[in-house]
């Protein structure tokens, strides 16, 4: 099914500043319309509760264009509801509850093409889910018609299958065991040479329009694309193939031969193969567990797991933008180079952090403490430093182009080479700040309190009083 990914996602933006209200309101709305279902949730923490709704609700919009990351979370999200007593009839009624909800807050913005939208996504994620269910409930017996092979064995299956090597050695004559035997049905195969067809026709044509040589060059990186582009089932099977075709290769009384011809090999060669692969996906989940540590220390003013996710996150290179942690406790925090553009971070502590290249543009951070804090190269255009302690501060070569640093203490602090065009110096204190070489003009600067600050021609700011 084709989803309309744009309509979903604008709708879904425009919900979103009522996120905590909208979960509150689809529980509301549940146990109204299906009171049944309220007995479900006798034990469980509502407000928690609510949190994963909107957890759930921002991974399916953020990866509607990544179906094959999606997939499995909720597949998996379908086998935990059977555990939660959840059975597939009640399934309409959260759907029924969901579209309700948005059809109260999205008000005018409910068109039939909204509505259609999220009636098309809601039956594509319960077919997911429900897929799930199933899988979780059957029996999981070993079957001969398999097409993939188990990568984790049981002991009970490693015993039978010891058993069954030392019948087969003792009645039949040793010879070079196969390690893999792949079913495939018509349909298979027939997906995977169209797969190949399509890139190997891409390659040729490529090759008659470049040199052999530019060409060579781009084997290895095309390879690797492809293993990142290709289904996670398809490169399975492509390194069971390479692996036996080198399994028959190799001489197998030569030390490698012995190696790859152990028994649990191809086992332990796929598993590594599909963890590389499905590395993205480990990431995204660590992601979203970062953020709902964030989420969950909001309005806690310390909080150790706070700066260790916000720290995971920017060393990702996950955006922070629009960070809603005011008051947090944030004293030592490596940000550099972090995206916090519209963040609100009034009242917190940065004291000694380190924001040096970080973008905090349009950023709330009156009242904030970031004495001693790196600033340099920071992006803190329009941002509001209303009464912030920036004393002692490095802010060289920051830009703070019309950003409010009224009644700011800034003494002490390192601004050579800043940009505060247009910036609010009413009432900041510059005493014994560097502001060589700043672009600022003489009436920016008539404002603030400058003795002892070394100016932006380089000389040192003595006030009329202390002349006389």
């Amino acid at each position: 099914m084709s989803l309309n990914v744009e309509v979903l996602q604008q709708s879904f933006e425009k919900v979103k500043p009522r996120a905590d209200e909208f979960a509150a309101s689809f529980y509301n709305n549940l146990f109204q319309t299906h009171p049944e279902l309220k007995p479900l949730f006798t034990k469980t923490d509502m407000k928690s509760q609510e949190k994963k709704l909107l957890s759930s609700l921002v991974l399916v919009v953020e990866n509607l264009r990544n179906p094959e990351a999606l997939e499995p979370v909720l597949k998996a999200l379908g086998a935990r509801h059977v555990g939660y007593g959840a059975i597939p009839k009640y399934y309409g009624s959260v759907v029924e509850a969901l579209l309700l909800t948005f059809e109260q807050y999205l008000q005018q913005d409910w068109t039939p093409e909204v509505k259609k939208a999220w009636l098309d996504a809601f039956g594509a994620i319960t077919a997911l889910m429900l897929k799930g269910e199933v899988e979780e409930s059957l029996p999981k017996p070993v079957q001969a018609g398999k097409k993939t092979e188990t990568l984790a064995k049981s002991a009970t299956l490693k015993t039978e299958k010891k058993k069954e090597e030392r019948l087969f050695q003792s009645t039949v004559k040793p010879e070079k065991k196969s390690l893999v035997s792949i079913q495939l049905d018509d349909k298979g195969l027939k997906k995977i040479i169209n797969y190949f067809a399509a890139n190997s026709q891409q390659f040729q044509t490529k090759v008659s329009e470049q040199p052999l040589s530019e060409v060579l060059k781009q084997i290895p990186k095309k390879l690797i694309d492809t293993f990142w582009i290709a289904p996670t089932w398809l490169v399975a099977i492509v390194s069971v193939v390479i692996f036996t075709v080198v399994v028959i290769v190799v001489d197998e009384n030569s030390l490698l031969g012995k190696a790859l011809g152990a028994a649990d090999t191809i086992s332990l060669v796929v598993a590594l193969v599909l963890f590389i692969k499905e590395a993205p996906d480990r990431r995204k989940q660590f992601h979203y567990q970062a953020w709902s540590t964030i989420d969950a220390a909001h309005n806690v003013k310390v909080s150790y797991a706070r700066i260790l996710a916000l720290q995971d996150l920017n060393e990702d290179g996950v955006s922070l933008r629009g960070l809603d942690a005011p008051g947090a406790e944030l004293v030592d925090i490596n940000l550099s180079h972090a995206t916090l553009s519209k963040a609100n971070l009034m009242g917190s502590d940065f004291t000694n952090a380190n924001l040096s290249y970080a973008n905090l543009d349009n950023a709330n951070l009156s009242q904030t403490k970031l004495s001693g804090a790196n600033l340099s190269y920071a992006k803190l255009g329009f941002s509001q430093l209303n009464q912030a302690n920036l004393s002692s501060a490095n802010l060289s070569s920051a830009n703070l182009i019309c950003a409010d640093l009224s009644h700011t203490n800034l003494s002490g602090a390192d601004l050579r080479n800043a940009s505060l065009s247009g910036a609010n110096l009413e009432g900041a204190y510059l005493t014994g700040a560097n502001l060589k070489n700043a672009k600022v003009s003489d009436d920016e600067l008539s404002n603030a309190f400058l003795e002892g600050a070394i100016m932006p021609n380089g000389s040192r700011y003595k006030s009329s009083l202390s002349d006389r």
